[in-house]
Order: structure tokens, then sequence, then C-alpha cells
């Protein structure tokens, strides 16, 4: 009962970590279209323009991504 009772107790540390660990990269690829926005909007090329149009839409979804698992796990600081 003992070997049973460690697996519920790492399932429950793992699915407890999962949530911060999606987040991490959320938050890594968040800063990457950031990065590349600012890289971008040195030119002001047709083809850049629309680039940053497109980057700045997956930002905003990555952004409700990240409140949408930020309230789900409790953690509504901002930091």
């Amino acid at each position: 009962m003992s070997i049973f009772k460690a697996l519920v107790v790492a399932a429950t540390a793992y699915l407890r970590v999962l949530p911060l660990i999606h987040l991490r990269k959320l938050y890594n690829e968040h800063d990457k279209i950031s990065d590349e926005l600012l890289s971008r909007g040195a030119s002001g090329t047709p083809a850049d323009l629309l680039r940053i149009e497109v980057l700045a839409k997956r930002r905003e979804r990555i952004d409700k991504q990240i409140s949408s698992i930020r309230s789900a796990s409790g953690d509504t600081e901002e930091g």
C-alpha cells in the first residue's frame, strides 16, 4: 500500500508543478515575440509591418493563456 501512496504523492506534486512549467514556456515565448517586435519595429517595410501585426496578435493570445493559467492555479499576484 505504501507504493500506491508514493505514486499518489508523486502524481500530486507533478500536477502542482505542471502549470508552472507551462507558464515558464509561455513567458519565454512572450519574451521572444517582444524581442522580435522590437527588432522588426526598427524598419518600416511592409513585410515587417505585417509580421508585427501577426506577432502582436500571437502575443495577445499568449497573454490570455498566461492569465487563465494564473487564475486557475490561484496565482493572481502580478510579478
